[in-house]
């Protein structure tokens, strides 16, 4: 499960990446404080999606030993 998560949101990461390295090289600079905020946020969804899948993990396995 995590595998698939991280495998999901590193092809996502990589794309905006490379979307935004395509807009940053155009000629006009309009709009790159908007990707800069799209980029941040996907990182921090990303990072936010990693702890949930930690702490999942966690709690999943420690109920077997609460019977």
């Amino acid at each position: 499960m995590s595998h698939h998560l991280i495998a999901t949101l590193l092809t996502f990461g990589l794309t905006l990446r490379d979307r935004a390295r395509t807009a940053r090289t155009r000629a006009d600079d309009e709009g790159a404080s908007t990707i800069e905020m799209v980029f941040w946020s996907v990182a921090l969804l990303a990072l936010a999606g990693l702890v949930y899948a930690a702490i999942r993990a966690y709690v999943n396995g420690k109920i077997p030993g609460i019977s």
